[in-house]
């Protein structure tokens, strides 16, 4: 059983122009939101790795603007969802200071522009599922055991993935981990470093091979139940993403 009390009490917002919206919503009275990042509507399932959700309680990492926490409900779950809290805002790659001060403000912003699309979103389509804030690195045992932990491309842009995965394996039955998928990765357990001193990735840390998720998996005592691509859209371009389910043995 949780601990009620470590939830966040829902935030009252009721100006979509407060809102940030990761993804494309379709929301009761409101319609078509479109999202800044990603549109999934075409393929939860897939996204989901085609696990059941009916009366599964779900904990859910990064929730962003809540899609997926909304359509797991859709489909019989009960969820938690854990995000930052303000002063965890982004698990920033440390470049030069002098290089990041252009986007910590601009990101500060946004991330809570991005809490209010999802409490915008949980009212409009009478949600029930809970929030809790704080240090994903850290989960606290008061939020209680659940059949199912959710990592929707969250992973690439932790410092320490393993650590995610190693507490969501410690609460959860079955994990569910969604990632961008790299062909030239595949056939090794592999974990790429993607920022360089050019590029300044400072929001993704990671590229994955599926072996490297299911090996890790294994090491922890879960057996890989599906393994299967997909593609989702990206800023209305096509991306192959991969999804690794495994369940506890």
């Amino acid at each position: 059983m949780s601990d009620e009390k470590i939830f966040a009490a829902p935030l009252k917002v009721d100006n979509v122009a407060d809102c940030y919206f990761y993804h494309t919503m379709e929301l009761p009275d409101h319609g078509v939101i479109e999202g800044q990042d990603w549109d999934l509507r075409g393929g939860v399932d897939e996204y989901l790795g085609k696990v059941d959700f009916a009366g599964q309680h779900v904990l859910e990492i990064g929730p962003a603007s809540g899609f997926l926490t909304f359509e797991m409900e859709k489909r019989g779950a009960e969820v938690v969802s854990v995000e930052v809290t303000a002063e965890h805002g982004w698990d920033f790659v440390p470049y030069p200071t002098k290089r990041l001060e252009e986007v910590f403000s601009p990101r500060r912003i946004v991330m809570q522009q991005l809490k209010n699309s999802y409490w915008f979103s949980h009212a409009a389509v009478e949600s029930k599922a809970k929030v809790y804030y704080g240090d994903v690195y850290n989960l606290p045992a008061s939020l209680g055991q659940f059949d199912i932990a959710v990592m929707g491309s969250v992973l690439l842009h932790c410092r320490d993935p393993l650590r995610i995965v190693e507490q969501c394996g410690s609460m959860a039955r079955s994990l569910i981990i969604t990632d961008m998928f790299y062909p030239e990765l595949e056939g090794s357990s592999v974990c790429r470093l993607a920022p360089t001193p050019q590029n300044f990735l400072w929001h993704t840390w990671w590229h994955f091979s599926t072996q490297f998720c299911a090996q890790f998996l294994a090491v922890m005592g879960f057996r890989t139940s599906e393994i299967s691509t997909h593609q989702q859209y990206h800023r209305g371009k096509p991306y192959t993403l991969f999804t690794v389910v495994g369940q506890r043995e």
